[in-house]
């Protein structure tokens, strides 16, 4: 099979790309996890069945460029073959994604914690603004002021 053996280092590329997305996903899981550990925050599951969203997401999003890019470098092989051109055949749109996902990932590693405090106060701000409109559920807003009135747990930084 001639494509295969010709884009050989292509498909090598596009199994790095993916391996470093994978990558600085878990980079960003470890400094969510670490910058929680700092304000005191309670680690739960919630955080890691994000991440497995994230990376669904990440992936759906390659899945979809990296088949562009082959449909792509089809169409390369067959122009260089039958219409004596020399095109490159890499696969942009799978570098561009995978740049994009890293430089996202970034972003959250390099994000202040007090950027995290200020998405959590909106957060539940709009938790109790849901509570105040269902007023008939008292439960719930019994729990929402229990929660509030908890101590987080101090925590050393490290």
């Amino acid at each position: 099979m001639p494509f295969l053996q010709t884009y050989t280092v292509q498909f090598i590329v596009v199994a790095v790309v993916y391996f470093l997305v994978l990558i600085a996903i878990f980079l960003d899981l470890w400094a969510g996890v670490r910058k929680a550990k700092q304000r005191g925050e309670f680690r739960s599951s919630f955080g890691l069945r994000k991440t497995i969203g994230k990376v669904s997401n990440y992936y759906n999003m390659l899945f979809v460029v990296t088949i562009i890019d082959i449909i792509q470098m089809l169409l390369v092989l067959l122009l260089n073959e039958h219409a004596s051109t020399v095109l490159p055949a890499l696969p942009f749109l799978t570098l561009g994604a995978g740049a994009f996902a890293c430089a996202i990932e970034a972003k959250s590693i390099f994000e202040k914690n007090t950027d995290k405090e200020k998405a959590r106060v909106q957060e539940t701000a709009k938790m109790l603004s849901e509570i105040l409109k269902n007023k008939d559920n008292q439960e719930m807003f019994g729990a929402f002021l229990e929660y509030m009135k908890k101590e987080k747990p101090k925590v050393e930084n490290e």
